[in-house]
């Protein structure tokens, strides 16, 4: 069934995307279910479709798959203008995927890397509509919401998992506690940050209530630890910025949250290894030994063996067995827990120089941005943004699973949001005004016709930040303050 249904979703494109077009008032439930399907989709399987099914590849694609997210891009894609604007981080984007191309050349199973190139241009078509869309300021709040919903949604999965079914390291939709964690400390510290900042709505609260809830029942050191470090980072940053009453009571909140949750946390890892003691010095290490494969497979490949290929390869090559990992089959059919080594063994020195740029280039123009505009809430998303991308990049240190597609769908909103937001703050063209950058788009909330709302939406769009509308009369600002 699954070519019937590929065909038909292609007819449905053209006509979903005609009546966003004609009904741009409905953008913001667009939005929102937008923002929600990265969460909520990895709970119905079913809606990837398998175009070309190598399931049994050990590698991290396996074939050609099309998505209910690819569908909804590329109906939204088809309502926004035209741009003379070059798109943020295109070049390394590009640079990244010339690189994994690349590396097919001279890879042992080069299909295979065909389908990880495949699945970037999936990414990258999530990300070209996020950043074109979030150009215009008052797509940001709908789409922070859907992601919000998102949380909660595996919130209360993970709560059913632990209590209802007694597991101890819940997973949610994800299939595994790791990818859990690490997508949601992707959204809920951009999330704290803007909580911080003032009045937000109800997603200030209920996204980073939910990331800790999910920290906690994930029972994964990485996730909590870095969560903690990274909402660390961003408390410290924003009383740098400005102290204000409600970051103290932010702070107080906070710390009776610790006072509830950690005994919890610590419960759930005492179980944990009980149930798995930690190995003591001396003996096997897997990490360890996955790193000295990939080391064995770059000084005998510095192009790489292939992107999608390192498990075939570390295997038929016998770098496993020199590395000394075990046979087991999840040992052996496993990738090594770290994305940079595995990123040189497969694309080599050019593919991981690719990647740095790749995940460099977001981050600056995050900070600069973000801290160039301290008097903007807009600088405070920013910077939280930019801690979410620092937190991801630590725990890529001992992850692979960026590479899944799940992961990067994520990662493409992020950097999404970030390209939209340092347009209109004219990041990328200093020498015009704040205001000319997001209104020359006004086309790309949903389509073109959208224009006209503009007015409307921008008040309410001050109303969902917090901040008294600029068209209003001092007894209505006042009003609006009280």
């Amino acid at each position: 069934m699954k070519w019937p249904f590929f065909i038909l979703s292609l007819f449905l494109i053209v006509p979903v995307s005609t009546w966003l077009r004609r009904n741009p008032k409905h953008f913001r439930i667009v939005w929102g279910v937008f923002g929600f399907l990265p969460f909520g989709l990895v709970a119905i399987p079913q809606l990837d479709i398998a175009l070309i099914d190598w399931s049994g590849w050990p590698g991290y694609t396996k074939g050609v798959l099309y998505s209910a997210i690819d569908a909804a891009a590329l109906a939204i894609l088809l309502t926004l203008p035209k741009s003379q604007r070059p798109l943020p981080f295109l070049t390394p984007m590009l640079l990244y995927l010339g690189a994994v191309l690349l590396s097919a050349l001279h890879a042992q199973i080069p299909v295979a890397a065909f389908f990880y190139a495949t699945q970037l241009l999936r990414i990258f078509l999530v990300y070209f509509v996020v950043a074109r869309a979030c150009a215009q300021r008052a797509v940001i709040p709908p789409l922070l919401t859907g992601l919000t919903l998102g949380l909660c949604f595996q919130a209360a999965t993970v709560l059913y998992q632990r209590y209802g079914l007694g597991i101890l390291q819940t997973a949610g939709s994800f299939g595994h506690q790791n990818s859990l964690g690490l997508v949601s400390n992707l959204v809920v510290l951009p999330l704290f940050a803007l909580f911080l900042s003032g009045r937000t709505g109800w997603i200030g609260v209920a996204g980073p209530l939910a990331g800790c809830i999910i920290a906690v029942l994930t029972t994964s050191r990485a996730t909590l630890g870095l969560l903690a470090a990274g909402m660390g980072l961003i408390f410290l940053i924003s009383i740098k910025r400005q102290l204000t009453p409600h970051k103290v009571g932010a702070g107080l909140i906070g710390m009776f949250l610790v006072a509830v949750l950690a005994p919890i946390a610590v419960g759930s890892f005492e179980a944990r290894f009980a149930k798995a003691p930690i190995e003591g010095e001396g003996t096997y290490d897997e990490r360890v030994a996955f790193v000295d494969a990939a080391k064995s497979m770059l000084e005998d490949h510095p192009f790489g063996v292939g992107a999608n290929n390192f498990v075939i390869v570390a295997n038929s090559g016998g770098y496993f067995e020199r590395a000394g990992v075990t046979w087991a089959r999840g040992s052996r059919g496993a990738h090594v827990h770290n994305i940079y080594w595995l990123t040189l063994a497969e694309t080599g020195y050019i593919g991981l120089v690719a990647l740095l740029y790749l995940l460099f280039r977001p981050l600056k123009a995050a900070l600069t941005c973000g801290w160039r505009h301290r008097e903007d809430r807009r600088g405070d998303l920013l910077l939280g943004l930019c801690v979410s991308l620092l937190i991801l990049y630590i725990h890529c240190y001992f992850e692979w699973i960026f590479f899944f597609a799940d992961i990067q769908y994520i990662f493409a909103v992020n950097l999404g949001m970030i390209a939209g937001l340092t347009e209109q703050l004219g990041y990328w063209h200093k020498k015009e005004s704040e205001e000319e950058a997001p209104s020359r788009e006004s086309g790309a909330l949903i389509g073109a016709e959208a224009g006209a709302l503009e007015p409307a939406l921008r008040r309410r769009d001050d109303e969902f930040w917090g901040i008294a509308p600029s068209d209003a009369k001092p007894d209505a600002r006042a009003e609006f303050e009280r």
